[in-house]
């Protein structure tokens, strides 16, 4: 009898650990693109403190510092937990989170320029504190076991779908609440950039939606006991999917794409490893979600400029080697100042998000010349700052993460652990994908860091006994 209250005492504490871990991550964003309407309400109205106006993008970056700090405390407390049971176990994903925490560590000390951090809050820089977030973030996905969170938690994607789908859509008509801060040639162009206040990061962010959306329809004959609300999962993707469109960045077709061949391979693999009846309902959903943005595509593509504009520069891009100036839209000159600091700095990086000082070590540079601060290559711009012992461990985690989940969902007998586990790896895919040609910034990495650790099992603790 006592050993039965034992358990269930235990498995108490780990559930309510998981629903504090989940609520916690699903308050954080929301909060992001709330907290961005508020602040732009605010900039619209020339609302100031004291002397000082409000920025577009002021609130997000405190949000997150503030979600990093909470979600290290629950982590310290999650961990406190855990050690006080006589049967600690430790995971795959603790020792990821403390080496991703060791090396951010390392970098920021080490840094070339110590306790600068880009363009302060005013920027998309990533402070320490939103690092915190990340690796939080990680660690509660990993934490987060239950089907019922883990829907939760893709509903909570979709509000931010409705959310971001909205408002992003409106500016394909000129109207938004405030100006774009990083948007060039207004006069001429329209662009969706929903509330990040920038095009492409705003294409990162809607593709995430936009297969998190997608892939509640395609398997909603799993998922939902109301059919009916399939269809408007089907509505918001295809909004989605326009804006992201609409954004103009080639880095979410790159990451589409790469969603795209993930369900159709594992689709594939899939055909005779699970019921036949629900593979046929999955495959005629995923066919007429595709169908779905094919018509969106043709749409944008005949009587908009989305598509065929874009195709026009990325012709123009291919006619530049890599390396050069041109290239990539100016990021061959980003990757090659990266890149040329790697052998100085190789150890620690050039110090967290100085991606700047890359440019000021170039050979020639003057004060005035350009610099960056991001690398338009999350891989490259985590090799240029923190280092090459971070950047083999980050992708240590990726190759973990997609071979673990891959296992998982080929062998997994339950069809709702499934098919969720499927949704956050074609997600994972995307950004992945997209991550080659763009830049980590603190309002769109948290939807990504929280499914690297759903992605993560903690199903078979390290074992540190000789065999």
């Amino acid at each position: 009898m006592a050993e039965e209250t034992g358990m269930n005492t235990t498995g108490l504490k780990k559930s309510l650990m998981d629903k504090i871990f989940c609520y916690v991550a699903m308050a954080l964003f929301i909060a992001l693109p709330v907290g961005e309407i508020i602040n732009e309400i605010l900039v619209k109205n020339k609302v100031k403190f004291g002397k000082v106006y409000l920025y577009p993008s002021y609130f997000q970056p405190y949000i997150v510092a503030a979600f990093g700090i909470l979600l290290t405390a629950l982590v310290i407390v999650s961990f406190v937990v855990r050690i006080v049971k006589k049967n600690f176990k430790f995971y795959v994903a603790d020792v990821f989170y403390f080496t991703l925490m060791i090396f951010m560590l390392l970098s920021m000390i080490f840094s070339v320029n110590f306790g600068v951090f880009a363009g302060g809050n005013f920027y998309y820089s990533e402070h320490p504190f939103h690092f915190l977030c990340y690796y939080g973030l990680f660690y509660c996905g990993s934490m987060i076991a239950d089907s019922k969170l883990r829907k939760n938690l893709l509903y909570t994607y979709f509000v931010v779908a409705v959310i971001q789908g909205i408002v992003a859509f409106l500016q394909t008509f000129r109207i938004e609440i405030s100006y774009c801060l990083f948007y060039n040639y207004r006069a001429s162009r329209v662009s969706a950039y929903g509330l990040l206040q920038n095009t492409n990061f705003y294409g990162a962010l809607s593709l995430i939606l936009v297969i998190s959306v997608a892939g509640l329809f395609v398997f909603s004959s799993v998922l939902l006991k109301n059919k009916a609300l399939k269809w408007i999962f089907f509505a918001v993707a295809l909004l989605v999917f326009y804006t992201m469109l609409a954004s103009n960045s080639r880095l979410a077709w790159l990451g589409f794409a790469g969603a795209s061949f993930t369900y159709i391979i594992s689709l594939i693999v899939m055909r005779n490893k699970m019921d036949k009846d629900k593979y046929k309902k999955i495959l005629f959903d995923f066919i007429t979600m595709a169908i779905g943005f094919v018509a969106v595509f043709l749409v944008a593509f005949f009587f908009t400029n989305y598509i065929v504009g874009r195709l026009k520069v990325t012709a123009e891009d291919t006619l530049q080697r890599v390396g050069q100036d041109g290239f990539g839209h100016g990021r061959g000159k980003i990757w090659r100042a990266a890149l040329h600091s790697v052998p100085r700095h190789w150890v620690n990086g050039i110090g967290l998000d100085n991606l700047a000082q890359c440019f000021r070590e170039m050979p020639g540079w003057k004060p005035g010349d350009y610099v960056q601060d991001k690398g338009h290559n999350e891989y490259i711009h985590t090799l240029a700052t923190q280092g090459i012992f971070a950047i083999v461990n980050y992708l240590a985690l990726l190759v973990y993460t997609a071979v673990t989940a891959v296992k998982r969902i080929i062998k997994e007998t339950d069809d709702v652990k499934r098919c969720l586990l499927w949704i956050f790896f074609t997600v994972f895919a995307a950004y992945v994908c997209q991550a080659a040609l763009n830049s980590s910034v603190m309002n769109v990495a948290p939807y990504f860091w929280i499914v690297l650790g759903l992605c993560t099992p903690r199903e078979k603790p390290i074992s540190f006994k000789k065999r």
